[in-house]
């Protein structure tokens, strides 16, 4: 079976067995304004919807204390909630702008006072819960004409013991600043274990699709930045930019955990964050297919997210939030694309262009789930799932970048191995040529000479091609694929509980794959002799404890214990960024090879005869072999070496501090026996020297 058939058939295994949602059990639906709860398990966790037939009040503000005594007062209607309220309009004139009052009883099982969670959604543009006689949450504050409304977006979360088996909920709601007035996610409430573990569920699955998002985008940045020619991984990097930061302004809104943003602005960021999206997605199809129509399909579109970006900018919400029409259109133009582009390569018989027809119509089937949700059309707690299907995308897409890549390493190759045969002929037909021919003996030396030129390039690049291959395939796997297992798990109700172990192996795989970029970022750079040189006297001390406190997680993980020493003072002249990278990575390496229970024993001392601080890092771990030790120094090999409890690294690390310390007019010596353990020791001077570059 060819290659690619073989890639096709493992993604396609992949795609289908990718757990499905099990749907949500239905929950008890509200009737002329009553929801009848009393068939529940009084001592069982519960968590149920408030949807169906609420009480709607048009233009009409209550309190409670308002449904008290004969003269209450008559709903215009019963209408189906959640939903926007300009779809009641067929039946009593409702506007977008306008204000309204909800009610809802909720009838309880006998004789239940357990407490209970309410997990509250935001509300198109402003709202106040009332239960029972109690103002229970607000969110801005609601008016009855433009100016007296204060507009806000911010979830809820609220305890409430009951004090009888009836619970009245009142909500009045208005709005003068959205194109569209209501609440279209439902409220939920159930016992108080059961929301609280959902809400935390909900929290860390978004952290970590945010962080997944983000070490993907600082990977395929940092592909394009080694490459700047392959264009498919700058627009792969901008489309994940925009859905990095879109979990930030929408659902559970985790922006007001950093900042208390205002209303407009939070708004306005959602929309900028689907436009950068959709501007990303439609050059990376066009980079994946780069037919003339794309071209002036990507074009068209970017000019018009463009203008859509500055009025969300310039215009207020009730103005700008029209422009989703455009985002729409855009998703409809790359639903069509995406099924077009790949079937027309699939009659070509090209097998990789199967492989995006599925993903391409997941992500579609994503998108149009998200446009539903927007409109109204869906209801339920799910809301936007894109950020979840994209984790899943971008992972499968990664697959087949990496396939790409070394399709495109075994053609150059070839193209290389056909270089060399024509060099091998290069003298004989120039021989041949100058007997014959002598007039155009420069023309022949002109070919000759680019034809070494580039085959020199090309060496080049299929050798840097090959150690970046060898990293990424080895290490860069592994903590990614835990991850997305980790997010699986997290989907599944039977491990919701573990969220908090889960949130934080997720976090430390993420640091992982950073740590392993970051690295690899470095070196790249030093290959091409770009990197910033900039020396001072500088406290060594510092350095060293702000990286110890790096590696006091990992190492208390393991029980190693990490012990400091100063003699003398702790200054030196080098390069604060550099060293620091040196320091960390032989930390990292005593930590990773050093068994559990193990020590480590950092000293700090000044030479003052020689002018020299020296800094022994030492580790009574697994220890090297002389030949090991060779390879380092002598060596242009890249090799990865798991630690004692398969820890990953990119095998640059300490060839990566070689460098940098030669760069810094240092040295660096290490001793080692197998078994007992290694010292690496940095040398650097304590003064600038007359021969110091000032720029490596």
């Amino acid at each position: 079976m060819p290659a690619g058939s073989k890639l096709t058939a493992f993604l396609l295994l992949l795609f289908l067995t990718l757990p499905v949602e099990a749907q949500r059990q239905k929950d008890p639906v509200a009737i002329k304004g009553i929801l009848d709860l009393r068939e529940l398990n009084p001592s069982g966790k519960f968590a149920v919807n408030l949807k169906g037939e609420w009480e709607f009040y048009w233009k009409r503000f209550f309190t409670p204390s308002d449904f008290k005594g004969e003269d209450k007062p008559s709903p215009d209607l019963y209408p189906k909630v959640p939903a926007y309220w300009t779809e009641y309009s067929d039946r009593i004139n409702v506007t977008p702008d306008g204000f309204a009052t909800y009610r809802l009883i909720v009838l309880l099982p006998r004789s239940y006072r357990q407490s209970m969670g309410f997990d509250i959604p935001v509300f198109d543009s402003s709202f106040e819960l009332w239960v029972n006689d109690s103002l229970f949450y607000s969110n801005g504050r609601p008016g009855t004409e433009p100016g007296t409304e204060q507009p806000g977006y911010r979830p809820g979360f609220r305890r409430f013991t009951p004090s009888s088996d009836t619970i009245s909920i009142l909500i009045n709601v208005s709005n003068f600043n959205h194109r569209r007035g209501g609440f279209w996610r439902p409220m939920t409430i159930g016992s108080f274990g059961t929301i609280q573990k959902s809400k935390a569920s909900n929290w860390a699955l978004n952290y970590s699709v945010v962080g997944i998002l983000t070490a993907f985008l600082l990977f395929f940045f940092i592909f394009f930045m080694l490459y700047p020619r392959d264009k498919t991984m700058l627009s792969f990097s901008i489309a994940l930019l925009g859905l990095a930061i879109r979990p930030l302004f929408n659902g559970d809104y985790l922006i007001y955990d950093f900042a208390d943003l205002s209303w407009t602005w939070t708004i306005r960021f959602e929309y900028l964050s689907a436009f950068i999206t959709l501007a990303g997605w439609i050059w990376y199809l066009y980079h994946l297919y780069p037919v003339r129509l794309l071209k002036i399909l990507a074009s068209g579109l970017t000019i018009f997210y463009l203008a859509s970006a500055a009025l969300t900018l310039t215009t207020p919400v009730r103005i700008f939030s029209y422009s989703v029409m455009v985002a729409y259109t855009g998703i409809a133009v790359l639903a069509i694309c995406g099924i077009v582009f790949p079937i027309r390569g699939l009659i070509r018989k090209n097998t990789t262009d199967l492989l995006y027809l599925i993903l391409f119509l997941f992500l579609i089937a994503g998108s149009v789930h998200d446009v539903q949700v927007s409109l109204g059309k869906i209801q339920g707690r799910t809301g936007y799932i894109i950020p979840v299907v994209m984790v899943i995308f971008i992972f499968l897409q990664s697959v087949l970048i990496i396939y790409r890549w070394v399709r495109e390493f075994h053609e150059n190759e070839r193209l290389r191995t056909k270089l060399e045969f024509l060099n091998r002929n290069l003298e004989d037909i120039v021989e041949n040529r100058t007997r014959e021919l002598q007039s155009r003996t420069e023309e022949v030396e002109r070919k000759n000479k680019l034809i070494e030129e580039q085959n020199i390039k090309l060496t080049e690049t299929v050798n840097l091609k090959n150690r970046l291959f060898s990293v990424i395939a080895h290490d860069l796997r592994s903590p990614v694929v835990s991850i997305l297992y980790i997010l699986n798990l997290l989907r599944d109700k039977e491990y919701k509980e573990h969220y908090d172990k889960f949130a934080e192996s997720s976090i430390n795989y993420a640091q992982m794959v950073i740590n392993l970029l970051e690295n690899m970022l470095v070196w790249g750079r030093g290959q091409e002799e770009k990197l910033n040189y900039s020396p001072a006297i500088h406290d060594l001390s510092s350095v060293i404890l702000t990286n110890m406190s790096i590696f006091k997680e990992p190492a208390d993980r393991k029980n190693i214990s990490i012990n400091f020493t100063q003699k003398g003072k702790p200054n030196a002249f080098f390069d604060k960024d550099l060293i620091d990278i040196v320091i960390r990575n032989l930390i990292s390496n005593a930590v990773k090879y050093t068994g559990r229970g193990g020590r480590i024993s950092i000293l700090l001392k000044e030479d003052l005869a020689a002018g020299k601080s020296i800094v022994s890092v030492c580790d009574n771990g697994i220890g090297m072999t002389e030949e090991m030790i060779g390879r380092i120094f002598s060596s242009d090999e890249i090799k990865s070496i798991p630690g004692t409890e398969n820890e990953k690294g990119t095998g640059i690390g300490l060839r990566l501090c070689l460098d940098l310390l030669r760069i810094n007019n240092g040295e660096l010596t290490i001793e080692s026996r197998p078994g007992e353990g290694s010292c690496f020791r940095i040398i650097l001077p304590l003064r600038p020297t007359a021969n110091y570059p000032s720029n490596p």
